[in-house]
């Protein structure tokens, strides 16, 4: 061997053992930091500073609440947190109503406070060096018993990578919060966070039969999310009987929510009941596909309200004509070619630019694309197997080359959901 060759062949021996010590080292601090041996920063609502508010009645409450905005973070450099703040509305009156009825005021809301659950991984990723974005608004709200300590190992790119070697993918963070309401019901609120680092590998958990017709990946993560709610609310007393539930979450956050909601309507009558009935408010945006139920629309979903744009690819998949869909009720946002959409995109580009700094232009005819996408590509591909053949893997990407990203990305960021929900009133959407 000559001298280049060993030299070349010791540096990369060095690497190796680097890389494995390495691995070993990140292996030992999730071992350690799940045994309380090693320090986790934990976000506290009571030392938090919190949002601004004013209170309008004694039930409602308009606030002023920070958030990190996808959008800003890509488009300006001198704010690579994308920190932002929006205006967020609640009233407690409208919980009081059955779940079952649509009310745009808490849809808003929630759209900003799924991006503020989104948020909150920033501050358990640096440390406690920034702000717990989740604490501050919900208390702002006037929540009590604030809960996101599920953010702590996934969070950091080294949780990240531990999560890969663990094989602990199919998870997620969730904030947990609770209220008194005027009657003495218990609102309590769960928000789950979107994709977020190799959480994605779980999104197409499309391919494995266990037998039960929901998404493998989503329904493992809502398992933990739901088994950590029956635990918070036992913690802070709340009496199934009296108790109602509000959950969120855009993207994947929205199709474990959406699971989540559709396991406590489940469980409302049963022995092992979390809410009333009529107490499950769940909201979600840009969920993707969660279930192949045929039931999945039933009466006992009723207070599921999925929010889809229609040109975003996400809430298309996995396809419709794989047989996956969401419980509960579809709501879309106006669409190119709707009578209302070229008079109400004004407002929401106003608002868009209000929330975010930042334009957003849309190209109508890639709009017009995108919405088509999962009709063009069922073609292509009829079944889930599809994918893996070669021809059925080329196709897919040959038809994700050709999607306008710009487009796809405006039409899926929670800003622009923000900016609809904050734009228009119910009577601009349409009800599936």
């Amino acid at each position: 061997m000559t001298k280049p060759v060993r030299s070349i062949a010791k540096v990369a021996a060095s690497l190796v053992v680097v890389m494995i010590v390495g691995l070993f080292a990140i292996q030992m601090r999730y071992v350690a930091a799940s045994m309380n041996l090693v320090s986790i920063p934990q976000a506290s609502a009571a030392t938090s500073q919190p949002a601004t508010y004013a209170c309008a009645t004694s039930t409602s409450r308009s606030v002023d609440v920070e958030y990190c905005s996808e959008a800003a973070a890509m488009r300006d450099p001198d704010n690579p947190a994308g920190l932002t703040s929006t205006r967020l509305a609640l009233d407690d009156a409208w919980f009081s109503e059955d779940a079952g009825s649509y009310n745009h005021g808490i849809a808003t809301a929630c759209a900003v406070l799924s991006a503020v659950c989104n948020s909150e991984s920033r501050f358990y990723s640096s440390d406690g060096a920034e702000a717990p974005y989740a604490e501050r608004a919900l208390t702002a709200l006037g929540f009590q018993h604030v809960r996101t300590e599920s953010y702590a190992l996934r969070s950091t790119v080294i949780d990240q990578v531990a999560a890969l070697m663990n094989g602990t993918n199919d998870m997620s963070a969730y904030t947990f919060a609770a209220k008194s309401l005027p009657n003495g019901d218990t609102l309590a609120f769960v928000g789950v966070r979107g994709s977020y680092g190799t959480e994605w590998l779980s999104n197409f958990s499309i391919f494995e039969a266990s037998g039960l017709p929901d998404h493998e990946g989503y329904r493992a993560a809502e398992r933990e999310v739901a088994d950590a709610l029956a635990v918070y609310l036992r913690e802070i007393g709340a009496d199934p009987s009296r108790t109602r539930v509000l959950t969120t979450g855009h993207s994947r956050g929205g199709a474990i929510a959406n699971l989540l909601a559709a396991e406590l309507a489940d469980r409302a009558n049963g022995p092992n009941a979390l809410a009333r009935e009529d107490g499950v408010y769940a909201y979600t945006f840009a969920a993707p596909g969660a279930t192949r139920s045929k039931a999945c629309d039933a009466s006992a979903y009723r207070g599921i309200f999925n929010i889809v744009n229609p040109s975003d690819i996400v809430p298309q998949l996995p396809l419709s004509s794989w047989g996956y869909a969401r419980y509960g009720t579809t709501i879309e946002l106006p669409s190119v070619g709707d009578p209302c959409f070229e008079t109400e995109l004004p407002a929401m580009q106003q608002a868009y630019e209000r929330n975010t700094g930042q334009t957003n232009q849309c190209n109508l005819d890639a709009l017009g694309s995108l919405a088509a996408f999962d009709s063009k590509i069922a073609n292509l591909l009829p079944t889930p197997d599809s994918l893996l053949s070669p021809t059925g893997a080329f196709s897919a990407l040959q038809q994700l080359v050709a999607v306008d990203a710009n487009s796809a990305f405006l039409s899926h960021c929670p800003d622009t959901y923000i900016a609809w929900m904050q734009a228009i009133d119910e009577d601009a959407l349409s009800f599936a």
